[in-house]
Parts: structure tokens; C-alpha cells; sequence
């Protein structure tokens, strides 16, 4: 399948063809219904939740949790999950995912699109280049870390998102030891319709977008989406004072196709691309970073950073009810990434060398389950699973400088600071992991209102890594001294004149002395299989018609894998990690209030970490820890046009043992664990008219295992709003994002003895977005 790159000529013929689509008179005429449409066949326990749900919010025994794969109700479920329906999120305004997390108790999400669930983020506890730690799921497809930062995980004509909290690797497998965040777009329906939206916000901010579709047959039905967006960022360059530094753009599509044949089978096609380009909202600074109020939201750099992704994913979902209660189901999935991105290496005006990064991969899945509901006093679920996934990544850094000592390791006082080297070197990098495995996991109804759970995973992985680093070129050359470099005249004169030099070939001398050039003198190749057994138990007491209490035991694991260092050569395999997670839980739902909490103990061993080896950094089990805390959510209708909904997070999180070569975390917390979340939003609609507001913030977090001060996630207060006036066609909408124009650093990282090609201190640093308003404006038939 090639990767499909809309742009907003595309987004607008897509509008356009869904304009031509609807039948003459659709706009006047009421829906005809029509005989078998997917969502008219799809069984109670796979029903999307109702338009009712969302506009009351209290309607919890229609709400699915599909994440699970068992069908469970929401009030049924042992797992900690807030699950959001479509109309929610254009209530309270959420562009993507991390707007929504924001809402969620326990998770996180900044600018840079890392999330966060229970204090571990997708890179681990203290970071790494392991597979990602939570699991996200569009459509049945499982995003990678390209995707995640692209377009698709935009909300425009979403039916339902699921963010579960706490380990989900018995029902979703790899990549789902802290949770899991499943999405599910709307699917083609019996009625046509046709939803637009055009936007316009401060700092030329654009969107448009679109969505419809209708039968086409009595079997056959489709639903199409196009969307665009632009933002010039808050980002100025400094040098050149342009204010549109960070400009970026999203573009989005997908096609869907549902066909139903008969009463007991249905087949749903999903087809998407995503495509995004534009600069990184951060900056590179000299000294400390987020230290200079005169360096927030500002950028240096002499190559302007670029990023362009594109994605393409594609699912097929066939399923067939050949018996009262059971169902067989076969979900296809692919997706295909590329990411094509350039950092300027020192991040600073002057010249300094640059980094090329080229990234590729591959996945395809195959799910077969079969499902039975009620059967006797049993529920449950039994499947296989086979998965590819395949990364390919070439790292080219040109022109680097760094000084005699640095590129030799030996102390040289007076010439090193005459003599520097400047080089050229590459990396590239496979990984191709393959995954099968087989799952169950039934509920069991007992006497006195009792429900056990039981559940089992047995998941095997191999992976085979391939990597090869170089160095093409190493020349010396002589640098003007420092203090006559900036002498007037004197030293802008000796730096042309010693540019025009010729460097001398050092590189057959430092390849002789090992660990001084990234140079592994070839291919490197390594091979690694593990295989874990993950068990699930749980017990739910409904001891009055609206309360239930429950408790649940499971066990996670990430797989193992292989690093390479780049300075030797040497590969370096490393093993699975594993958790175990104990919930106790209390759930209420009435007709106007539903509230749930949940407390939660972990223990982590065999922890993948990073550790400093040279120069860089590679992954080892070298650490063991615990996590504990709680959350809680409320939803409340004191009045009928009025809808209360508070979340609240704690989490704990700590190091029992970390120790390095070079430093010793043990006893600190993770990296992006605020200690505590919350939120609190409101949604008033009364003839007509809307408003909602939403409350949210969460404590500071450390971006290092180190927890200095200095490398921090800021807490933060964010107040957003919306108010608008809705007619059965059109809508039009007012907001504000950070009303209080709250200034905070989402991320900060210090080298403060600079790093290869920055011999002097530097920073990392990343802000919030500042205050923004704008409108939207809505038609739909």
C-alpha cells in the first residue's frame, strides 16, 4: 500500500466528492433506512456508545469498553478506563490526544507528544530506545512513535477513545505493560451525512475538514475524511527574527467500506494516510536551558530544523456470528511509516555541522478471536495473534567539530584548543521482531452476585538487529583561539582565513585508537527470542443494583532486545522486563452521577534502562522498582442542561535500585511522573446555546533519572473554553486554549560539558504554547 500524502487540495476534492455523493434532495429529505448496514448488524456487545451517552453522560450501561475484547460494559469492567465518545471531545474541544489526556486522571501529555499513564511514559522510566511502553490503537492498527507524532492521532470524526490505565498485556500483547489508548473512528452508517468544519486561529492557524458518506447499496456502505491544518508555531529565530520559525502542517484522509451480506456477517475495510511537516517547537540554547527568559520560545540554529512524516495504515475487520452468543472475528492490519528529519548539531548560529535522520518501518499484524457472550454463566474471549515489525534508520551527521581532546580523549591544554577535527559519520539500524501468541480470558458469573475473571497470555518474540556505524571522514584543522576570535576585525579576518585551509586526513590515525570514532569496522548483527506467560485474576462483587467493588492481579512484560555500541562494535543483548500489578476498585453508576476509583501497586524488575557506555548511551536491565498511587472520576448532572465531570490522579513512583558505572538513581522517581493530575470540566447547552470550560493541571516532573532541578517538566494550571451557538445544520464556535497564558518549560535537558560537536555547555528546552484564540464553524446534512 503506498503512503498516502494529503494536502489541502486533496482535503478540499474530498469534500467536494463527498458534496457529490449525496443524492439529489438528500439535504430535505429525511434518512431512509436501509436493510443491513454494519453498524445495524453489529451485536449489543459491540454497539458504539449513544449519542445519549454523551450528551447526558450517564447512560454508562451502553458504553463498551472494546479495548478489552470481551465486550464488557463500562460498568462491568475491573480495569481503570475513562472512555470518551465522539460528541464529549467536540464539546470540550480536543484537537488530538493529548489535548484529551489532559482530562484523563493520571495521564500526561506535552507539546513533544510524549505521554505518560501512572508516571511511565512510552520510553520507559528512565528513558531508552526500547519498544514504546503503552500500546495506541487506531482502528484496530497500532501505532508507532512516527505515527503518534503525525497527524494520526487527530479526533475530527472519532466515535470513541479508551485510555486504560494500568498493564493491558493480556488482551493487547506488546507494548502494553503501562496501559493502553484505543481510538475508534465512526464507521459508515444506513443514513448519508456530511459533516464540515472550518477553523481559524491566532498565528494563522487553519483547518478544514470533512467527513460523510452513505449506502451505497443495500450491503454496501462508505465514509470518507479529509482534513488539513496549519500553525506558524510560537517559535522566532532569532537570527533573522522570523516569528513563523516552527510552522507546521497536518493533513489527514481515510476511507472506509463496510459491507453486510447477510444478518450474521459483516467485513469493514479501513484505508488512511497521514502526512506532517514542519520545525520542532524547541530550542537548543548556550548555558542552561530554560534558565534566559530571553531564550523561551526562541531558536538559534544555523541549518533550520525540518521534520516531515508520512504514514499509510490499513485494517480489515471480518466478522461472523454463526450462533446466538458466539462470534468469530479476523482483524488484518498494516501501517507503514517514513520520517525524514534534519537538526542543526550544535544548535547555534554559527556553523556547526548538521544531522540527517531517515526513518522507515513496517508492521503487519493478524488477530483471529473468537468470542462468546452469556454462554451459560460464561463470557470471554480466545485468539491468536501473529505480528511483523520492522524498523530501518540511517543517521548521517556532517560536519561536526569537535576539539583534539574531545575526538581523542586525551587532555591536550594549549593544542587542544588550536586543533579540532571535524567529522563526518553515519549509523544505520534494522530491527525486525517477529510476535505470535495465544490469549484467553473469560468472566465468570458465580452465586451472590459474584464475577470471576481469569485470564492467560502466552507471547513470544524474536528479534534480530543489524547495525553499522562509520566514520567517512576526519580532518584536522586549526581553529582560531577563542579570546582573538572575537577581537574586531582581527578575528572575523583569521576565521576566513583558516575556513579556506585545507583539513589534513586524520581519520586512518583515530581509527586506530579504539572507542575515539562512532566505527564499529562493519556489520554488526544480533539475535535475541524470549517468551513470557502472563496471567490475569480478577473478582467483582455487585453488592447493590448500582455499586460494584472489584480487585484484579495481572502480569506485563516488555520483550528483550539488542544494542549495538558504535564506538566497539560490540553487540549487546538485553532481557525481558516484567511487572506485577495488584488494582483494588469501587464503581457506582446511577441515572445522573457515576464515580469509580481505583488503587494500584506495582513492582518492576529486570528494568530496560539507559546506561552511559563511552560516549553514548545503551539499554541494560539494570534497575528494579515500584510504583503505587490512585484515581478517581466523577460525573455529575445537578441540572439538566449542566454536565459535571472531575478526574483526579496520585501516583508514586521510585527507583529501589539504579546504579551505573557513573551514578547511582536508586531511590528517585521516574522520568514524566507528576506526583499528582487533575481536572475538572463542564459542558452547558441550553436552547441553542453551549459553553464549556475545563480545569487541568498536574505537578512537575523530572526528564532525567538524575532528578536535577534543572531537567524538569514545570507544573502547570491550563484553563481552556468554548462557547458557541448550534442550529440543526450550523454551528459556530469561540475558543481559548491556556486562558491564563500560563509560561511554563515542558522539557528541559542540560549537558552542561556539551556533547560531540558542542564543546561548550548546552541546553535542550521545549515551552508551552502561549494563549490562543480562535473560531470554528460547522455545517452538517
Amino acid at each position: 500500500m503506498s503512503i498516502l500524502t494529503s494536502s489541502l487540495p486533496r482535503a478540499g476534492l474530498l469534500a467536494a466528492t463527498l458534496l457529490l455523493a449525496l443524492p439529489v434532495g438528500a439535504q430535505n429529505a429525511a434518512p431512509e433506512p436501509l436493510a443491513a448496514i454494519p453498524v445495524q448488524a453489529l451485536p449489543p456487545s459491540q454497539a458504539p456508545a449513544s449519542a445519549e451517552r454523551d450528551a447526558s453522560a450517564v447512560q454508562l450501561d451502553t458504553v463498551v469498553v472494546r479495548g478489552e475484547k470481551l465486550g464488557r460494559k463500562l460498568s462491568e469492567t475491573t480495569t481503570s478506563v475513562s472512555v470518551y465518545g465522539g460528541k464529549n471531545i467536540e464539546d470540550m474541544g480536543d484537537a488530538n490526544l493529548g489535548d484529551l489526556l489532559r482530562r484523563a486522571a493520571n495521564t500526561t501529555a506535552n507539546e513533544e507528544g510524549n505521554f505518560s499513564i501512572r508516571g511511565i511514559g512510552q520510553a520507559g522510566a528512565a528513558g531508552g530506545t526500547g519498544a514504546p511502553l503503552i500500546s495506541v490503537q487506531v482502528d484496530g492498527v497500532t501505532l508507532d512513535r512516527t505515527s503518534q507524532q503525525g497527524a494520526a492521532d487527530e479526533l475530527f470524526d472519532v466515535e470513541q477513545v479508551e485510555v486504560l490505565r494500568g498493564a493491558q498485556s493480556t488482551s493487547q500483547g506488546r507494548n502494553a505493560l503501562a496501559g493502553a489508548i484505543v481510538v475508534n473512528t465512526r464507521e459508515p452508517t444506513r443514513d448519508w451525512e456530511l459533516r464540515t468544519r472550518l477553523g481559524l486561529a491566532q498565528r494563522d492557524g487553519r483547518e478544514f475538514a470533512a467527513a460523510g458518506g452513505g449506502p451505497l447499496s443495500e450491503t454496501l456502505a462508505f465514509r470518507l475524511l479529509g482534513s488539513f491544518e496549519n500553525d506558524d508555531g510560537f517559535v522566532t529565530h532569532l537570527p533573522d527574527g522570523n516569528r513563523d520559525f516552527a510552522r507546521s502542517q497536518k493533513s489527514l484522509g481515510r476511507a472506509k467500506l463496510a459491507w453486510t451480506p447477510m444478518d450474521r456477517f459483516d467485513s469493514l475495510l479501513t484505508v488512511g494516510g497521514d502526512r506532517y511537516s514542519g520545525q520542532p517547537d524547541y530550542n537548543i540554547e548556550s548555558g542552561e536551558a530554560g534558565s534566559d527568559p530571553a531564550q523561551r520560545r526562541t531558536s538559534t540554529v544555523s541549518v533550520p530544523s525540518y521534520d516531515l512524516s508520512r504514514g499509510g495504515l490499513a485494517s480489515w475487520r471480518n466478522r461472523w456470528r454463526f450462533a446466538e452468543g458466539w462470534t468469530l472475528t479476523a482483524l488484518s492490519a498494516y501501517m507503514r511509516t517514513q520520517q525524514d528529519y534534519i537538526r542543526d548539531f550544535d544548535g547555534l548560529a554559527e556553523d556547526g555541522g548538521e544531522n540527517q535522520v531517515y526513518s522507515h518501518g513496517r508492521n503487519t499484524t493478524q488477530e483471529l478471536r473468537l468470542n462468546l457472550k452469556d454462554v451459560g454463566p460464561l463470557t470471554g474471549v480466545i485468539g491468536v495473534y501473529a505480528g511483523r515489525f520492522r524498523d530501518h534508520n540511517i543517521y548521517y551527521s556532517d560536519k561536526v567539530f569537535v576539539t583534539l581532546p574531545e575526538a581523542t580523549g586525551i587532555p591536550l591544554p594549549v593544542l587542544g584548543e588550536l586543533v579540532g577535527v571535524e567529522l563526518d559519520f553515519s549509523n544505520q539500524a534494522n530491527k525486525d521482531a517477529r510476535n505470535l501468541a495465544g490469549f484467553a480470558e473469560f468472566d465468570i458469573k458465580l452465586p451472590w452476585r459474584l464475577t470471576a475473571t481469569l485470564g492467560l497470555r502466552y507471547d513470544r518474540e524474536t528479534l534480530t538487529s543489524v547495525s553499522e556505524s562509520s566514520t567517512s571522514r576526519a580532518e584536522a584543522m586549526i581553529a582560531a583561539p577563542e579570546g582573538l576570535a572575537s577581537v574586531p576585525l582581527a578575528g572575523p579576518l583569521l576565521e576566513q582565513l583558516l575556513a579556506l585551509q585545507p583539513g589534513i586526513d586524520v581519520r586512518p590515525l583515530l581509527i586506530q585508537i579504539p572507542g575515539v570514532l562512532p566505527d564499529t569496522g562493519g556489520e554488526q548483527r544480533g539475535h535475541t527470542q524470549y517468551s513470557a506467560l502472563l496471567p490475569k485474576l480478577g473478582l467483582r462483587w455487585a453488592f447493590a443494583p448500582a455499586w460494584s467493588l472489584f480487585t484484579s492481579y495481572t502480569e506485563a512484560y516488555r520483550a528483550g532486545g539488542v544494542d549495538v555500541d558504535t564506538e566497539t562494535g560490540e553487540s549487546l543483548p538485553y532481557d525481558p522486563e516484567y511487572t506485577q500489578n495488584y488494582e483494588l476498585g469501587l464503581r457506582a453508576d446511577y441515572a445522573r452521577f457515576d464515580f469509580a476509583t481505583n488503587l494500584f501497586y506495582t513492582e518492576w524488575r529486570d528494568q530496560q534502562v539507559p546506561v552511559l557506555r563511552g560516549r553514548f548511551y545503551v539499554t541494560e536491565n539494570a534497575a528494579r522498582s515500584r510504583l503505587h498511587g490512585g484515581e478517581a472520576s466523577l460525573g455529575w448532572r445537578p441540572l439538566r442542561p449542566l454536565r459535571l465531570q472531575l478526574a483526579l490522579g496520585t501516583t508514586s513512583t521510585e527507583f529501589l535500585d539504579y546504579r551505573t558505572s557513573s551514578a547511582d538513581y536508586s531511590g528517585h522517581q521516574f522520568i514524566f511522573a507528576p506526583r499528582t493530575t487533575g481536572s475538572l470540566g463542564a459542558v452547558w447547552r441550553h436552547r441553542g446555546v453551549m459553553a464549556a470550560l475545563n480545569l487541568s493541571t498536574r505537578s512537575k516532573s523530572y526528564t532525567s533519572p538524575a532528578n536535577s532541578e534543572t531537567e524538569r517538566s514545570e507544573a502547570r494550571t491550563l484553563l481552556d473554553g468554548r462557547i458557541g451557538l448550534e442550529d440543526r445544520r450550523w454551528r459556530l464556535y469561540l475558543y481559548g486554549r491556556n486562558l491564563l497564558n500560563a509560561d511554563f518549560v515542558t522539557e528541559t535537558y542540560q549537558f552542561p560539558k556539551g556533547y560531540t560537536g558542542a564543546s561548550s555547555a548546552r541546553g535542550y528546552a521545549s515551552y508551552s504554547a502561549p494563549r490562543t484564540f480562535g473560531m470554528q464553524m460547522e455545517f452538517q446534512l
